[in-house]
């Protein structure tokens, strides 16, 4: 046994707590540290981590083996096949009717009964004309297609999640420090009402009043910071992080979408609306979540067209090239040939395939009004965004001028308010009107660049915002 002296002891335990410490404070840290994001990461992040970009991915490859599967169908099939087979010796008794013969005539015989027998053959099949085969390669490739639009579609449209909710970050964060600046002078305010009790000169109704509009600037300031840990879980979420994970995010509008609202502003109210005038065929080309409602409706039209095939005949080629049944797994050179052609005609199937055909027909009904009511939303859509884009260009520029007027009308006013000109109410009141200002200048401006991300989602631009390669 060993003996430690107690101070000695004293030392270990004091160098294994300190360990302990220092590595539960790194790993604490490293947990603690936050991930810095710009928009163009973000964008890099979610074209790699998102669960629905994963998985329209998954589907589009699904979608080219499916095709593989259905050229498959016309190719021929071969196959080598086994048999053993045992009986009972009753059974062999009655189907050997050697055994009834006398010894000299019997094994004059061939032996076609065995007790325990082999059988091997090769089976070649060759379709010759199948109708649901070749409309089945028609719908394998409209799904395909309609699998690469979709795929686009579930790119295009997390994407444009990303970059709102990136945005909304941008705007909560933004939104924060305004209200952080007026809860802090409202604090200001407070502690000077309070010290103007104290030297007698302010009533205690009077600070209340101003203890009223602190309390408002705390709880508004609460607001914004929930607003900014719910605008950002978001934004965690569809970059698939956990959801605890901390991020910082820049602090200013990244200069790419600076540049495109610049544009914006800059042309007239014909030159914005004029980006929507696109026919049908343009419109498809632009939008993939309309592309993908059209490939919908072409797949429910072949898929109709696939059951009609029923009615038709189908022809099927067979070849089979076999070793006679024998007592033994090792092949003889007995090997019979066989060729099969067969023709199979429906004739009466109980309305069977009448009842189907009108079935995907009405299906195929449904997709087309379907598709028509899809282009019509997006139209529709189109038409709210510009109008609201075109909205928004002029109450942005209102609002940067109110902001201007308010700045220039507080300093007036607090300067009359230092030298007693003007009641605490007045000054609350033109605090309130700078205070709303700022808010509404916020708010339009990222309303504005917002509607615009919009635009360039519904036409297949936002290549323009961030590079998507």
């Amino acid at each position: 046994m060993i003996f430690v002296n107690k101070s000695k002891r004293n030392q270990i335990i004091f160098l294994v707590i300190s360990a302990t410490q220092m590595i539960s404070s790194g790993f604490s840290q490293e947990q603690d540290q936050a991930i810095y994001l710009t928009l163009q990461s973000s964008v890099h992040r979610a074209l790699r981590d998102n669960n629905q970009i994963q998985l329209s991915g998954y589907g589009l490859n699904k979608a080219q083996w499916d095709k593989y599967q259905a050229w498959s169908q016309l190719l021929p099939t071969v196959q080598f096949s086994t048999r053993y087979m045992h009986i009972d010796d009753q059974t062999l008794a009655e189907r050997d009717f050697r055994l009834y013969l006398p010894p000299e005539l019997s094994e004059q015989i061939p032996q076609t009964v065995f007790q325990e027998s082999y059988y091997s053959a090769i089976d070649v099949s060759v379709p010759l004309f199948n109708g649901a085969v070749l409309n089945g390669i028609r719908i394998a490739n409209a799904n395909k297609i309609a699998a690469d639009k979709m795929n686009e579609s579930a790119i295009n449209t997390t994407l444009f999640q990303v970059i709102s909710s990136y945005l909304n970050v941008l705007k909560t964060q933004e939104l924060l420090r305004l209200q952080e600046n007026f809860a802090n002078l409202t604090k200001l305010n407070f502690e000077k009402a309070q010290r103007q009790k104290s030297a007698g000169r302010f009533s205690k109704n009077e600070v209340l009043f101003w203890e009223i509009d602190y309390q408002k600037q705390q709880s508004a300031l609460t607001s914004a910071e929930s607003n900014l840990r719910t605008t950002k879980s978001i934004l965690t979420n569809l970059l698939d992080l956990d959801i605890d994970t901390k991020i910082e995010v820049e602090y200013t509008i990244p200069n790419t979408i600076m540049d495109e609202s610049d544009k914006i502003d800059q042309m007239s109210n014909d030159e914005i609306l004029n980006m929507i005038n696109l026919n049908e065929s343009d419109l498809i080309m632009a939008n993939a979540a309309l592309a993908t409602g059209r490939s919908q409706k072409q797949i429910s039209k072949l898929l109709y067209k696939n059951t009609q095939a029923s009615f038709l005949p189908s022809v099927n080629f067979g070849y089979t090239y076999a070793w006679r049944e024998n007592s033994t797994l090792k092949l003889d050179d007995y090997s019979p040939e066989t060729y099969l052609i067969n023709l199979s005609i429906p004739l009466f199937t109980s309305f069977q395939n009448l009842s189907k055909t009108r079935s995907a027909y009405f299906e195929y009904q449904q997709n087309v009004e379907n598709y028509e009511d899809q282009l019509n939303n997006i139209q529709f859509v189109l038409s709210e965004t510009v109008n609201k884009i075109i909205n928004l260009k002029t109450q942005r520029r209102l609002s940067q001028m109110n902001v201007i007027y308010s700045e220039n009308n507080y300093r007036i006013i607090e300067q009359q308010k230092d030298n007693g000109v003007i009641s605490n109410l007045d000054f609350i009141n033109t605090k309130l009107d700078l205070q709303n200002s700022e808010l509404a200048d916020i708010n339009n401006q990222y309303d504005f660049i917002s509607a615009i991300v919009e635009l360039y989602y519904l036409l297949g631009k936002l290549d323009k915002i961030v590079d998507i390669n």
